[in-house]
C-alpha cells in the first residue's frame, strides 16, 4: 500500500518508474522455484500492473556480471518470457545489462534495451556503441551512462563534457538517466544510490550540473525529435538524427564543416548554438549546398534543416 501510494503520486506528476533491482533483485528475497516464481510474478504484476508509469524490469543490477552472477542467461530469458506472457497491459520488459554491449538484443521477450555504458568522454565511442547496441525496433534507455561522480568507472566529467555527453546520447535516439553521485564539493566521489550529489538529500544537490543536463533536454523538446532517426549514414561529420526529405538535425561538439545528404528541399537552414539554444542564426551553404560551416565563435553547434 506504501508503495501504491507512491506510485499514484508520480503516476500524477507524470513521472516514470524504473525498478533498478526489478522482479528479482540481486540482493532480494526472492522465490527461486518455477511454481513460485510465477506466483509471485503474477501477484506483483495484479498489485502493480495497472499504473501506466512502470516500466518493468526482470533483474538488476547486473544479473550476469561476471564475477558475481546471480543467474544465468536462461534463467534471465526464461523469467524475461514468462514475465512478458502474464503481462496483460503490456509494459516495456528489459533485464539490467552488465556494462558492455546488449547481451538480450536477439532474445523475443525485451521490448526496450536497459543499457550501462560506454562510461566515456570519447564522444565517437559514445555515440557508436550507443547505435550498435540500438534495436531498430526498440528504445534504448541509457541507464548507467552518464552519472558523474560515481565510482563504478565513471570518469571525471567537467560540466562541458556533461554536455556534450548528454546532446551525443539524445542524438543516438536513446532516452538518459542522469545522475550526478558527486558530494557537495567537485572532488567527491558517490555509489549508485547517491541520488543527487553524495546524499539522497535534495538539499546537497550540485544544482548546476542538473541544470547543464535539463537545458539540452528541453531543447529536445522545441523539435519533433521522436520521429526522427539515427542516421549517421548522412553526414561526414558530428551526430545526425533525421526524418528523410523533412528534417535534419546535426550535432558538431567542436564546430567545423560538415556535408548533409539531404533530399528534397528547398529547407529552412538555422545553426544553433549548443550551449545557449537561443543563440539562433540563418544559415547558408558554403561550396556547395550540401556543406555547412558552423560559426567560429562559441564551441559546439547544432545545424537543424527543416523542408
Amino acid at each position: 500500500r506504501t508503495v501504491e501510494r507512491i506510485l499514484e503520486d508520480l503516476a500524477a506528476r507524470h513521472l516514470l518508474v524504473y525498478p533498478f533491482a526489478g522482479f528479482f533483485g540481486r540482493a532480494a528475497n526472492r522465490p527461486t522455484q518455477p511454481q513460485e516464481q510465477e506466483l509471485y510474478v503474477r501477484y506483483t504484476l495484479a498489485r502493480f500492473g495497472a499504473y501506466w508509469n512502470v516500466l518493468l524490469n526482470v533483474s538488476g543490477p547486473e544479473p550476469l556480471l561476471r564475477t558475481r552472477p546471480t543467474m544465468t542467461r536462461a534463467e534471465v530469458n526464461r523469467l524475461g518470457t514468462l514475465i512478458a506472457s502474464l503481462d496483460v497491459y503490456s509494459h516495456p520488459l528489459s533485464a539490467h545489462n552488465r556494462t558492455g554491449d546488449d547481451e538480450f538484443m536477439g532474445e523475443p521477450w525485451p521490448t526496450y534495451t536497459i543499457l550501462q555504458g560506454p562510461k566515456t568522454v570519447d564522444l565517437d565511442r559514445l555515440g557508436d556503441t550507443l547505435l550498435a547496441c540500438h534495436h531498430p525496433a526498440r528504445p534504448l534507455y541509457a541507464q548507467e551512462t552518464l552519472w558523474s561522480g560515481n565510482q563504478h568507472g565513471h570518469p571525471d566529467y567537467s560540466d562541458t563534457e556533461l554536455r556534450k555527453n548528454a546532446y551525443v546520447i539524445a542524438m543516438s535516439a536513446a532516452a538518459l538517466n542522469f545522475s550526478d553521485n558527486g558530494g557537495p564539493h567537485i572532488e567527491d566521489i558517490g555509489n549508485s544510490s547517491s541520488g543527487f550529489s553524495g546524499t539522497l538529500d535534495p538539499g546537497d544537490r550540485r544544482q548546476w550540473r542538473h541544470d547543464i543536463v535539463t537545458r539540452v533536454w528541453d531543447f529536445f523538446e522545441t523539435i519533433p525529435f521522436y520521429s526522427m532517426h539515427a542516421r549517421q549514414d548522412l553526414v561526414s561529420a558530428g551526430r545526425c538524427l533525421a526524418r528523410e526529405g523533412v528534417r535534419y538535425l546535426v550535432y558538431l561538439p567542436c564546430g567545423g564543416a560538415v556535408d548533409v545528404a539531404v533530399q528534397g528541399g528547398p529547407y529552412q537552414a538555422t545553426w544553433i548554438n549548443a550551449q545557449h539554444t537561443t543563440d539562433r542564426r540563418p544559415a547558408t551553404p558554403a561550396g556547395h549546398c550540401r556543406r555547412w560551416v558552423a560559426p567560429a565563435d562559441g564551441d559546439d553547434w547544432l545545424l537543424y534543416l527543416a523542408r
